[in-house]
């Protein structure tokens, strides 16, 4: 039945092969196979999804071990387990938390797929690949598993934010992942890629979203309801996975993937309200195929072809966890999430997955790549879905080094960000300043557009200028193109210069929302606010057009811009932690009025300082186990994401405090941060003492 497997499986004629033959034996050598090795991986404490990889190895067709499953009807079992998987994952996310995270999900996402786009390609230029190549290489590094991370976050809990964060980050990747397909396949058909075309591509998608959301949201939820009504398990579960079903392959009809079709799936099903009880039902279903869809992971890994391109696979390993980690951290950090969320965040998404294959096949069915390409992704997802699980483990511990050792002045700035980012969003948009935000978005948009196309046609010189000025000048080919390289540049000036101006009427826009009543622009929240937003709305708008024009440069000089912006990033950062500290040491003397005032009065009341922003005072109890430890000792930072920017004692004392200062019975702790550190933070704090009544 498998010739060319078995010659590749048993050499030696004499060895017998146990090899499946129908879809019953299929299914019984691939469950029986992951029962042991899970059970073993169970029994040493790793996690279960390398004991699957494990068994997919066995069982595939790359060792020579007695047992052969076959790859075609696994892999058609394996997209079952991708769709339930998903389907299970969209019931905790309900349309309206998504809407939530959506402008979160979408800068993050927007961020650090540039950047890995950016990253593979000069990965893929430097280990000597073809520009298509390494576009295709870019692509398949920038969008991360939701399959391997939804079953890896089984295993190993994390808290609400995290889970929330990631999954945001991983749908909006999804959706990116369909522009890159048809941007790709363009490409690789030799066709150019033009403005129309990516407009029309995102309005489907835009439209394909609306309509299977809206027509859904009427539809799910009221049927959903009915049949829970009826109190038949048994119809409940037929009724939900024939709808995961439809919406699936509704999904593929109009192009897009699976996955994607499910989780809307999910989604609109808890928005019935019975999602607990449905997710109940559906687990063993998803479990059982789940553990198929990953041992056809392990089936795929061909060791030769590993060893054959072991020192490819090494780098593009290096950039998918180092970048992904430096990405997501990166952009969440700019977001107003906080470091230690961030990098739990960043630390989870480092792994390629099912959009990668999808991506490499592309290129390998259009010829755009070699079949190397293919064998490098597989590999690829194969050694980061292993290592996921270790990752998500030690991103705690490492998010906690992280943040007790960053120095005071950046964690007091951090929670100032974070709570100012989050009066930002849920500011809204008033009537009166919608041109204070579209007129600055429209010329930062077109100034970007401007820089890229002059940065292009330069590098093309379809007109070979070059030629002529070398001619004319009686100049060296080499000593023309920096003249013409220079008389670019220049001509990026002014766009560059509109760009810049118009993101500092922006980050001014936005900075006034983040006061009840804005500070003096020369106070240093106002100016810190402002510098760190204006240098985020700048990177937004220069990684995705670095992304694009990178391929008509030379490597070099794009990691020069990176190496630049990263420099520049650190100079704004510390000097804004450093105005802030003296800022918080001069507001003093408000503080205290503000603690005599009526508006302290109420426990827990935020309340704004001029020059700062919101407070919210917390009373140390006696009980509490706070009580006689030192804050570097209680470290808020770590463990909430709050920070203590003075103390208040007695009537009119008021402590700017240092991280010896030691907490008293009685003490007003006036805390920074976002809502949900705060809250973190005043939970810690009320925590009595063991003993304690």
């Amino acid at each position: 039945a498998h010739p060319v497997r078995y010659g590749l499986r048993c050499p030696d004629a004499t060895v017998q092969v146990l090899a499946s033959h129908t879809f019953l034996e299929d299914l019984a050598m691939v469950l029986c196979v992951a029962a042991i090795t899970t059970i073993i991986f169970q029994k040493i404490r790793q996690p279960v999804v390398v004991g699957y990889l494990i068994a997919g190895l066995i069982v595939g067709p790359n060792l020579p071990i007695p047992l052969l499953a076959d790859s075609d009807r696994i892999r058609t079992l394996s997209e079952l387990g991708v769709i339930l998987l998903m389907f299970a994952l969209g019931l905790e996310f309900s349309v309206r938390k998504l809407i939530r995270l959506g402008p979160t999900s979408g800068f993050i996402t927007a961020l650090q797929v540039s950047f890995m786009i950016w990253l593979g390609y000069v990965c893929g230029r430097a280990l000597g690949w073809t520009p298509l190549e390494s576009i295709f290489t870019g692509a398949l590094l920038s969008i991360s598993s939701t399959t391997i991370v939804a079953k890896a976050y089984e295993e190993t809990p994390v808290s609400e934010r995290v889970r929330e964060l990631v999954f945001g980050v991983l749908l909006a990747e999804d959706l990116t992942a369909v522009v890159e397909l048809a941007i790709l396949t363009t490409l690789a058909s030799g066709a150019s890629v033009s403005a129309s075309l990516m407009t029309v591509t995102i309005a489907r998608l835009i439209l394909f979203l609306v309509a299977f959301v809206g027509i859904g949201f009427m539809v799910v939820p009221p049927f959903v309801r009915l049949v829970v009504r009826m109190g038949r398990p048994e119809t409940t579960l037929v009724a939900v996975v024939g709808i995961c079903f439809a919406f699936a392959v509704l999904a593929e009809h109009a192009g897009y993937s699976v996955a994607l079709g499910a989780f809307l799936a999910g989604s609109l099903v808890a928005e019935s309200g019975q999602a607990a009880q449905i997710e109940h039902l559906v687990a063993p279903l998803r479990d059982i195929f789940g553990a198929v869809f990953f041992v056809s992971v392990g089936m795929m890994i061909d060791p030769a072809l590993v060893e054959q391109h072991w020192p490819a696979l090494i780098v593009l390993t290096a950039a998918v966890i180092g970048g992904k980690i430096f990405g997501v951290t990166f952009a969440s950090v700019l977001s107003g999430v906080g470091a230690k969320t961030s990098i739990e965040a960043g630390m989870s998404l480092a792994q390629i997955g099912e959009f990668s294959f999808i991506i490499a096949g592309a290129g390998l069915k259009t010829g755009a790549t070699r079949d190397f390409l293919y064998t490098l992704a597989v590999a690829l997802s194969a050694i980061t879905t292993f290592l996921t699980p270790y990752m998500i483990r030690s991103s705690i511990p490492v998010a906690e080094f992280v943040s007790e050792r960053l120095p005071p002045p950046l964690k007091v700035l951090e929670a100032l960000y974070d709570s100012w980012f989050e009066r930002i969003r849920n500011a809204g948009q008033p009537a009166r300043d919608a041109n204070s935000i579209g007129r600055p978005i429209a010329a930062i948009v077109s100034s970007a557009v401007l820089i890229g196309a002059i940065l292009i046609v330069n590098e093309l010189d379809p007109l070979d200028v070059t030629s002529m000025v070398a001619s004319l000048e009686h100049l060296s080919y080499f000593t023309a193109g920096l003249y013409v390289d220079l008389f670019a540049l220049l001509l990026c000036a002014a766009p560059a210069a509109a760009m810049y101006f118009a993101s500092r009427r922006l980050a001014t826009a936005l900075a006034s929302r983040a006061f009840a009543e804005l500070p003096p622009r020369g106070a240093s929240a106002v100016k810190a606010l402002i510098e760190l937003l204006q240098i985020t709305i700048l990177l937004v708008a220069a990684v995705p057009l670095l992304a694009i024009v990178q391929p008509f440069m030379e490597p070099v000089e794009g990691i020069g811009i990176i190496v630049i912006t990263i420099a520049l990033m650190i100079v704004v950062v510390t000097r804004s932690a450093r105005q802030m500290q003296g800022q918080i040491r001069n507001a003093a003397r408000l503080i205290a009025t503000a603690l005599r005032g009526t508006r302290a009065g109420a426990e827990g009341e935020s309340y704004e300082v001029p020059g700062i922003g919101m407070i919210t005072p917390v009373s140390l109890r006696a009980y509490s186990d706070s009580v006689g430890r030192s804050l570097a000792e209680l470290d808020l930072h770590t463990n909430s994401g709050a920070v203590v920017v003075a103390i208040g004692r007695g009537d009119a004392e008021v402590v700017v405090p240092t991280g010896e200062e030691i907490l008293r019975s009685g003490d007003i702790l006036e805390l920074v941060g976002s809502s949900a550190a705060v809250a973190a933070a005043r939970r810690l704090l009320d925590t009595p003492r063991r003993g304690s009544a």
